[in-house]
């Protein structure tokens, strides 16, 4: 056992050597102090965590370049249906909440508009 705690910001004398995760829960084995050690032990390092990014929507609608709606949702099926919303709202649209209808319907009424819809990843750590 070291003898000194292996907590790169503690510098108090070790008391108990502790599992700890890296790349694997309980992987490597470190010298801890008393308080460190209750840290470790509370769930701090039981477990490898990664950053998972999650999967938004975003709806962006410009009229001549100019933002005129924006938003972002958790599911495609939101992003149309509030795009839908607010081509009935400001646009007299009057169709149904899919995509091909929205698309035929701005074809046929309004080519000043322009609307993205994509998805990104959003980092939530």
């Amino acid at each position: 056992m070291e003898r000194y705690c292996q907590n790169p910001l503690c510098e108090n004398e070790a008391t108990k050597t502790v599992p700890v995760s890296v790349d694997k829960p309980a992987d490597q084995k470190r010298a801890l102090c008393a308080a460190c050690e209750e840290v470790y032990t509370w769930g701090v390092q039981h477990g490898c965590f990664t950053s998972r990014p999650k999967k938004v929507w975003v709806l962006h609608v410009s009229d001549a370049g100019t933002t005129v709606h924006a938003g972002v949702f958790r599911n495609k099926r939101s992003a149309v249906s509030d795009l839908a919303a607010y081509l009935r709202t400001q646009e007299g649209y009057s169709g149904p909440d899919d995509l091909p209808s929205i698309c035929d319907w701005m074809a046929e009424h309004n080519e000043r508009l322009g609307v993205d819809i994509f998805p990104a990843s959003v980092d939530v750590s």
